[in-house]
C-alpha cells in the first residue's frame, strides 16, 4: 500500500479512476511510481510513490496528486 502525502498546493486527483489505476499500477511495481519508465535516468532517486519529483520539484506525471485550483 502507498503512502498518501498530500502537500500544500495539491490535492488527490479528485478522479477516483485515475487514483484507484495509479494505486494499482503501483502496488504490482513493487510500490514504484508509475511515472518512471527508464530507472536508469533516475539513478540516486526515491522512485516509490510519492516519488522525489513529486515531493521536491512540485511534478506529478501519473496524476494522482493535482495542483489545487485557487478561487
Amino acid at each position: 500500500m502507498i503512502q498518501i502525502l498530500v502537500k500544500e498546493g495539491w490535492i488527490l486527483n479528485p478522479n477516483k479512476k485515475i487514483v484507484d489505476s495509479v494505486i494499482k499500477r503501483c502496488e504490482k511495481n513493487g510500490g514504484l511510481c508509475p511515472c518512471f519508465h527508464d530507472t536508469e535516468d533516475y539513478e540516486g532517486k526515491d522512485l516509490h510513490c510519492p516519488c522525489t519529483d513529486y515531493r521536491l520539484k512540485d511534478i506529478c506525471e501519473c496524476k494522482l496528486y493535482v495542483k489545487e485550483k485557487n478561487g
